[in-house]
């Protein structure tokens, strides 16, 4: 369980890339870091917990604001989500990243990973904003929060988003 707990904090964290605006910004290449091996060992004795192994995920420092998908949400909520996503006025770019994909991210980017449950990586959509405000981009945040399917959002840790409203 703690290594879950652990897993899922630095996914946040390591997934949540940020800036406001897209100039000077790559677009992510998952094709290409998804043909690097996997971090090693895969799985760890007892409770030692996965480390990285000194890799970047390809989402840091290329979106503003993660938005995990909740693993009930059937497919035409995700499809819909991802509509409503794309149709914001601040939204420049969304990309998809499918819970497949998000266990494959996380076994190159942490030793220990196949004692994850794959479970707990959730797909997800990352938007590159256009050049915004942190209050609006906050707004936002919070907009996108109470839309259907959204499990949880995220942001660039230098500029975290605000916490939910209780």
């Amino acid at each position: 369980m703690r290594l879950q707990v652990a897993a899922s904090a630095c996914i946040v964290v390591m997934l949540a890339g940020c800036s406001h605006g897209t100039s000077g910004r790559a677009h992510p290449d998952i094709a290409g870091f998804l043909r690097l091996p996997v971090a090693t060992p895969t799985a760890c004795a007892g409770k030692q917990a996965g480390t990285t192994v000194g890799r970047k995920s390809p989402w840091v420092g290329t979106v503003d604001v993660s938005v995990f998908i909740s693993p009930k949400a059937p497919a035409a909520v995700v499809r819909q989500l991802g509509d409503q996503l794309r149709s914001l006025p601040p939204v420049e770019t969304v990309y998809f990243e499918s819970a497949a994909q998000a266990v494959a991210e996380f076994a190159r980017l942490y030793t220990c990973s196949a004692d994850v449950p794959a479970s707990t990586l959730p797909a997800s959509y990352r938007l590159v904003l256009k050049t915004i405000t942190r209050p609006a981009r906050d707004d936002l945040v919070t907009q996108i929060r109470r839309l259907d399917g959204v499990d949880s959002v995220s942001c660039d840790p230098s500029s975290p988003c605000l916490p939910a409203s209780p």
